[in-house]
This record gives C-alpha cells, sequence and structure tokens, in this order.
C-alpha cells in the first residue's frame, strides 16, 4: 500500500491549525507542539525524511514576517511584538500585523536568523524549533537543552518591559519568548500558499470543501 502523502500533509496542517486555536485561547505550551509539527514537514537527517522531501517539495518559497539582523546586531527578537501599559505588557505573536511579509526559499527561511541574543547567540528558526521538538517535550524531553534555546526560554532573555506609573518604574522580564516565536513560525506556514496548494491537491482529488 503506497503513502499518500498529500494527505498526511493535510493532516498534519490540521494539527498545526488546532495547536493554534489553542495557543491563541491561552495554552501557550502548545507552542512546542507546533515545534514537532514543523519539524515532521521541514526537517531531514540521516534517518528520517521530512514531508515535504517525501513530495519533492524541498525548493517553494514560504513566508516570512521578519527580516534577518545584520552580523553587527547584538540584540534583535523578529517574531513578536510588544505592547506597553502601566497595568497590562506583553510579548505575543505578531502574526499579520508585522511590517514584513515576504516569501523566501524554504531553505532560507529554515535557516534565518530570527533572534540574537547577544554577539555568540544568532538564533534560527531551525534551532527553536529542533530544541522545543527535541529537547523540551515535543517528542523526547532532554535533560540538557541547547545553549540557545535553553537561554531564550530563560525569563527576561528577551528584554524587559520597562514602564512608569505614578512616578514608580516598574520592570518585569518578557517570558516565553521562544513559544511566541513557534506561534508565529506557525502562522508563517499556514499562509504559505506554495504549501496550502500542495495540502488542496488532496481536497480537490476527494472532492472535499476547500
Amino acid at each position: 500500500m503506497s503513502v499518500n502523502f498529500i494527505e498526511h500533509l493535510q493532516k498534519q496542517l490540521g494539527f498545526l491549525e488546532r495547536s493554534c486555536k489553542s495557543y491563541d485561547e491561552g495554552y501557550i505550551d502548545e507552542g512546542v507542539r507546533i515545534a514537532t509539527i514543523i519539524r515532521v514537514l521541514i526537517h531531514d537527517t540521516k534517518s528520517s525524511t521530512s514531508l515535504l522531501h517525501h513530495m519533492n517539495s524541498k525548493k517553494i518559497n514560504i513566508l516570512s514576517t521578519t527580516f534577518e539582523p545584520s552580523k553587527q546586531t547584538i540584540s534583535f527578537i523578529g517574531m513578536g511584538m510588544m505592547k506597553i501599559g502601566s497595568s497590562d505588557s506583553s510579548y505575543f505573536p505578531q502574526l499579520g500585523n508585522g511590517p514584513i511579509n515576504e516569501f523566501i526559499d524554504l531553505d532560507k527561511w529554515w535557516n534565518q536568523v530570527v533572534m540574537v541574543l547577544g554577539k555568540e547567540q544568532r538564533i534560527s528558526r531551525k534551532k527553536i524549533v529542533l530544541a522545543a521538538a527535541n529537547k523540551d517535550g515535543g517528542t523526547h524531553v532532554d535533560s540538557k537543552l541547547t545553549k540557545e534555546y535553553e537561554m531564550l526560554s530563560q525569563e527576561g532573555a528577551a528584554g524587559h518591559f520597562s514602564y512608569t506609573n505614578n512616578g514608580i518604574e516598574s520592570v518585569r522580564p518578557i517570558t516565553d519568548a521562544h513559544l511566541v516565536s513557534l506561534r508565529q513560525m506557525a502562522y508563517e506556514i499556514l499562509n504559505s500558499p506554495a504549501i496550502l496548494d500542495l495540502a488542496n491537491k488532496y481536497k480537490k482529488t476527494n472532492n472535499l470543501p476547500s
């Protein structure tokens, strides 16, 4: 019996949509499950083949909602937005509300630096996804996280909120920047026509509603 990879792609995108819905409802640790789905779609190793590779579709373009910082940049958080107020400050996925919406080659997207936490910590989508999926409970729990992911998941790693209320200055760390990044990646994938077109081939073949 042959494997219907288009059907599997449709299933994974369904998983991704439901994880995004749960994240948006407040279950932000769903970001780890998002990482596992992205890994299934994109990541190839000596022992495993990605779904897009099986479909001969690793050359497609995918939506990027951030730009890559220069080599001189020492602080950059490209996957989220901040709202700062005297009683309510948050760091959250920018979804389609950021200044950048462009389509780039999948390999460039996968390896694009999306966060910089100091001179030596240039973090790509790939590093965030694989650490969450392979070490932080997506498919495996490891006693030791990668250096970049451990730093990114710490409170305040992506910066702090600072505001003044009635003359009193308050500082609060940004939390869960790694999960925000994963939710934003899911948005990028689900808004990439090349991936959706691949999945829709299954719907058309089986006369299913779009």
